[in-house]
């Protein structure tokens, strides 16, 4: 963590633009007054970072018109703007580097000569705090309640600015009529939401989107499975949800992913979501035509699941080793992804040394498998409590528990590597599911959420 004091300490958010572009995968900005694009979303359009942009909407024209029409002109999925009321954050979140939460808007005083006060977390922080959690439910809410800005909603602040630069005084009932625009989601803000409250909505906002994707993966997964799509190099019972996660897999790294890395799946939800089906028919098909799998999809579904299956069963699971655990991590797709973006320092390795995923991996098991929940519950009993403790159909609730409540998160295991465990150990009942799952699916333009 570092303070973004501009002057005072001489830490500026222009650096993080000067040093990350390699390094940022999108950028999701809600900040509420801008005046110059030239900060940050010229360098995400320079880039191609794909960029979300929330900002404030009132009589006062918050945002200025040059930056609104930008978005207008440019018509691209890769960089939406929407408006809301009740709205004053600074909060930018580069998704790979890290997250800002200040008092800077993007203006260019804000980010050169105000004083500014503010905290930059990098990504590896706010992992392993949950914050990268709370940080998405901030911006589902904020989304929740946000316009999409459209020629119409633009006209609109258009003229209100030509209002505000001939009329100084006597602007109040223009100012009344303006702030009731049929244009704008309007909506009272949070002041009547007590903690508790936003807790449970958070809680059940989770809820309905993790089983509403869960029924689509459910989906897939049965057709995928059937000879009408199902590779010739997959066994017939081999289960269908882990199916649907080859699937994807395959679909997101070898049609999402560009020639430049690059991941296009916002590009391509603009063009599927208007008809998914079709989409994951032509998808389905290819993969039904692969002679051979793409990269290592037969290995994960012959060698690894029946692996994974059997370490995480009820019966097996409490007495899971060290060594085993290792094992275990070496066969999740997202511990192995997160740990190489772990710092060297945080799992017990020399600080400023290259290491390759195997090895970082291996530390990163160690560090989990000591790690403890505020509870007293050890990595394997948090494990243990979402699989098995209840009822099956109260997983989802539970890893809740697990990556959003103090008495049972532990750092650096996210939701991630959690769907994917719960997937790997309950096939039938849960298919796999992490970012690049979501992602996948997004790119078929379905309506999923997803983590950046």
């Amino acid at each position: 963590m570092k303070l973004i004091l501009n002057g005072i300490n001489g830490e500026y958010l222009r650096q993080i633009t000067d040093n990350y572009v390699v390094d940022t995968r999108s950028v999701d900005v809600a900040v509420a007054y801008v005046t110059d694009e030239t900060l940050l979303f010229d360098w995400c359009w320079k880039y191609q970072i794909p960029l979300r942009f929330w900002g404030r909407y009132d009589a006062s024209v918050p945002v200025a018109l040059r930056v609104l029409k930008g978005f207008l002109d440019r018509k691209s999925p890769n960089y939406s703007c929407k408006l809301l009321t009740h709205f004053h954050s600074k909060v930018i979140w580069w998704h790979g580097v890290g997250v800002y939460i200040g008092s800077a808007n993007l203006t260019d005083p804000a980010w050169h000569g105000n004083v500014e006060a503010g905290c930059f977390f990098n990504e590896e922080e706010i992992i392993a705090s949950g914050m990268d959690r709370q940080i998405d439910t901030f911006f589902r809410e904020i989304n929740t309640h946000a316009s999409p800005l459209t020629e119409e909603l633009y006209r609109e602040i258009e003229e209100r600015s030509k209002q505000l630069q001939r009329i100084e005084d006597q602007d109040r009932d223009n100012k009344r009529r303006f702030s009731k625009s049929v244009n704008i989601h309007h909506w009272d803000g949070l002041i009547r939401q007590s903690a508790l409250s936003a807790r449970e909505q958070q809680r059940r906002a989770f809820l309905d989107e993790w089983n509403s994707t869960l029924q689509t993966l459910r989906d897939i997964g049965h057709r995928v499975s059937t000879n009408a799509y199902r590779p010739k190099w997959i066994p017939a019972d081999t289960p269908g949800g882990a199916q649907a996660d080859q699937f994807l897999h395959a679909f997101y790294d070898c049609q999402v992913i560009g020639e430049d890395r690059r991941s296009q799946f916002a590009e391509m939800h603009d063009r599927n979501k208007g008809n998914p089906e079709s989409a994951l028919q032509q998808a389905m098909a290819w993969w039904r035509d692969l002679t051979e799998p793409p990269t290592n999809e037969a290995q994960v579904l012959l060698d690894w699941a029946p692996v994974l299956r059997n370490a995480l069963s009820e019966n097996h699971i409490l007495n899971i080793t060290e060594e085993e655990f290792k094992d275990i991590c070496e066969r999740v797709w997202s511990i192995q992804d997160h740990a190489r973006r772990v710092s060297n320092e945080t799992v017990g390795l020399s600080a400023g040394q290259s290491y390759t995923m195997e090895i970082k991996t291996t530390a990163l098991a160690k560090y989990l498998y000591s790690r403890k929940s505020k509870n007293g519950s050890s990595v394997i009993q948090v494990i243990n409590h979402i699989l098995y403790d209840g009822r099956v159909d109260e997983v989802p609730n539970r890893l809740w528990d697990a990556i959003a409540e103090a008495e049972w998160r532990i750092d650096h295991l996210g939701i991630s590597a959690l769907g994917e465990m719960i997937g790997w150990a309950l096939p039938n009942d849960f298919p796999p599911r992490n970012n690049r799952t979501s992602k996948a699916l997004r790119a078929l333009g379905f309506p999923v959420d997803y983590v950046g």
